[in-house]
């Protein structure tokens, strides 16, 4: 296209006064991705990252920070547009969530939400030769950093730190309208973050000469949610077995005895997809008092042959009844040869120290241990338990890096899992749980686990486990029945118990016992259907499966801290029994509830109590769900020829996205997937259903029941189609 004269003119002068931003004041360039001003005699990036954040980084030379870290997800390339907003002295860029400024003369900035509101109004910094802080005024709660801290829902600081089942993240959400999340120069000595004993300022603190502390507008904690894991990553779902039941314990005693329990499970008709296996799978002592320099004969990488004579065969004996194989690894090498090759090789953390750990971030060392692992994997172990890994805050992280490619590599395309204790930014990419740690079989200790699963989600860690029943110690009878109930409603339910205890197989506690556990898991394995779809939420929005009520009603300051009930999705109410006697009080926010195994409606805000038998769990569902709930079966990937039922919640309009695919692959995540999204409206009573996607796998429902109080009507689901309830 041909500019007349006066066009040209106009663009021109368009174009000399954009560049004035940037030459007119020698503080001023544009950079990639945003601008570099000079405040203070530092130099400070506004950039606009992965479609999601603001990015304000301090750095001490004339580029941006370029600080590299795991906690990051690399592989989303998103770009943001944005605009540059040039009112000397203050300058700023401006994307379609909101504007970061600063003011070069007082050295203030600022952060506001797409409506122009401002979120942050006078934040600061201060760098010395080790640290930076960056400081800022703050209102309302905060919420997501973990639970090393405290195990409140709400937070004041966080410590950045890894332990025993606990973890803190330099990240919160915060109840004003934003996220914030800080990176430092070196991911084992990660920001934290904390404020003042009346609430009103709060300071990061970076170790180093340099910082990124992203921001994002977010007025709800779904916002927070999905603009976080847009920046450290999606939460990739493990295989749909791991959804199932998982049977750990330290003590099996041989072959013949791992038969029996297979068999026994199986007999009973207790559903089960995974045994656990403790040291004893391995090696035949426990390593804790293997000295530095190591023990000869020590296996690390091998079967023990009184457990597993003929591991592949055994193995596949598991496989064929529907039992998956995990087995405990630790961060450490035992044989003293492997100590002798790691310490030559420069692998461990601190060869100077009686420390046998080995220092995973390493790539030699990866590689090494790869192929140590290799044969373990050819014989058919399914995942892996990571225990003990705290020794680096990244330590889990550069651990599940090395196992997660050699799986693409012994396995292709299978997904990966494991269960480890601790957690940091960034695992949640590799399909990865966290359980809380090495708990005692005592009331309080269940009472607490919620608390800590519930932070995980909120922290970005989506699939949180337990011991249930309690790792130290022999739970009574009714603690462990109501451990295994609560764990019906958690992203992964695994029981564990240590040796020398009462093992936490379920025939083992009396006929009451094994009826009341097995009425729990045929429940969980009824709302698989319901918890795998919450999966593929949390991978495509970055909701959490398990939520604090606080997430759904977040103006009722009744439940801010609430943690003895939760919601699985937005729709089911889990109030598990957590003490002695079967009695507790349930609060209802304000919405209609449907008694899940009555229909008796409660209209909230209500409180009840209520007095349960052994064997009755309180659970509840919200008025406009639609719940789909699956047949009772053995393992996950049992087929059932039994309709799929659709339960219908009336009071209001509901929906509810269920997804299938094929189970155990990445193939989800190039949207092979067969997605039916089911509507109810209240009004006409009709339920109508519209099916999208290209799986198309033998293990799909083709036929629904959908259930409307006590009435029922059978339909075959076809591409779309619906029901009407006169």
């Amino acid at each position: 296209m041909k500019l007349k004269k006066g066009q040209l003119i106009l663009l021109l002068i368009a174009v000399l006064q954009s560049a004035a931003i940037f030459t007119a004041n020698a503080q001023i360039t544009k950079i990639p991705h945003g601008i570099l001003v000079k405040a203070g005699g530092q130099q400070i990036g506004l950039l606009a990252v992965k479609d999601a954040a603001f990015c304000l980084s301090l750095n001490d030379s004339i580029a941006p920070s370029t600080i590299k870290s795991v906690f990051i997800d690399e592989s989303n390339k998103a770009m943001t547009s944005y605009t540059v907003i040039s009112s000397p002295p203050s300058y700023g860029i401006k994307t379609s969530y909101g504007k970061l400024m600063i003011n070069i003369d007082t050295e203030v900035w600022s952060l506001y939400d797409a409506n122009g509101r401002m979120l942050i109004r006078d934040g600061i910094f201060s760098s010395t030769d080790t640290s930076i802080k960056i400081t800022h005024t703050t209102e309302g709660e905060l919420y997501g950093s973990g639970n090393k801290s405290t195990k409140k829902l709400e937070k004041n600081e966080s410590n950045s730190s890894a332990g025993n089942g606990v973890a803190d993240i330099p990240y919160f959400w915060n109840s004003a309208g934003y996220s914030a999340f800080g990176v430092s120069a070196n991911d084992n000595n990660p920001a934290t973050w904390n404020r003042t004993q009346n609430k009103t300022a709060l300071t990061w603190t970076f170790a180093g000469k340099t910082a990124n502390l992203y921001l994002w507008p977010a007025k709800t904690m779904y916002d927070g949610a999905s603009g976080y894991v847009k920046l450290i990553g999606r939460p990739k779902l493990p295989p749909r077995w791991a959804f199932g039941y998982l049977q750990s314990q330290w003590g099996w005693a041989d072959s013949a005895y791992i038969a029996n329990v297979e068999t026994k499970f199986r007999t009973h008709k207790l559903p089960v997809d995974a045994f656990i296996f403790d040291f004893e799978w391995y090696t035949t002592t426990p390593d804790y008092s293997v000295k530095k320099e190591g023990k000869e004969g020590f296996t690390d990488f091998t079967f023990n042959p009184q457990l597993f004579p003929h591991p592949a065969k055994q193995i596949a004996e598991l496989k064929s009844q529907g039992i998956k194989f995990i087995g405990i690894r630790k961060p450490r090498l035992g044989n003293n040869l492997l100590l002798d090759t790691a310490r030559k090789n420069g692998w461990l953390i601190n060869p100077k120290t009686d420390s046998r750990d080995l220092n995973f971030s390493n790539a030699g060392l990866r590689k090494w241990f790869e192929e140590k692992t290799r044969p373990l994997l050819n014989a058919g172990v399914d995942a892996w338990w990571d225990d003990e890994g705290e020794s680096y805050y990244t330590c889990y992280y550069w651990w599940n890096t090395a196992q997660r490619d050699l799986l693409a590599s012994a396995r292709p395309n299978y997904r990966h899992f494991t269960l480890n204790r601790s957690f940091s930014p960034g695992n949640q990419r590799f399909g990865y749980c966290t359980w809380s740690g090495d708990i005692y079989s005592t009331w309080p200790y269940l009472a607490d686990v919620p608390k800590d699963l519930l932070n995980f989600s909120l922290a970005g860690m989506y699939y949180g486990a337990c011991d249930i029943g309690g790792f130290h110690g022999t739970p009574a009878k009714e603690l462990l029945v109501r451990w295994f109930q609560a764990g019906v409603f958690f992203p992964i339910m695994r029981s564990h118990s240590d040796i020398g205890t009462t093992a936490r197989f379920p025939f083992l506690w009396g006929n009451d016992g094994e009826a009341a556990i097995r009425k729990a898991l045929n429940l969980r394995y009824q709302l698989l259907p319901y918890i795998y779809s919450l999966g593929h939420e949390a991978y495509n929005t970055g909701a959490p499966i398990m939520r604090p009520l606080v997430m759904e009603f977040p103006t009722d300051t009744t439940i801010a801290n609430m943690t003895d009930e939760w919601l699985v999705g937005k729709g089911l109410l889990a109030a598990p029994v957590l003490n002695e006697g079967g009695k507790r009080k349930i609060y209802f926010p304000n919405d209609t509830w449907y008694n899940y195994y009555s229909g008796d409606v409660i209209r909230g805000p209500k409180t009840i109590a209520v007095d349960k038998a052994l064997d009755e769990i309180p659970v509840y569902v919200r008025a406009g769900t639609i719940l789909p709930v699956g047949p009772v079966i053995q393992y996950s990937e049992q087929t059932s020829s039994t309709p799929l039922e659709i339960h219908i919640y009336p009071g209001k309009n509901g929906s509810f996205k269920m997804v299938e695919d094929d189970d155990t692959s990445y193939n989800y995540t190039k949207d092979d997937t067969r997605t039916t999204a089911y509507f109810w409206s209240d009004k006409t009573k009709t339920l109508t259903w519209k099916v999208s996607g290209r799986y198309s796998g033998k293990n799909v429902y083709k036929t629904i029941k959908a259930v409307l109080g006590k009435k029922e009507k059978v339909a075959t689901l076809g591409k779309k189609g619906s029901v009407v309830f006169k």
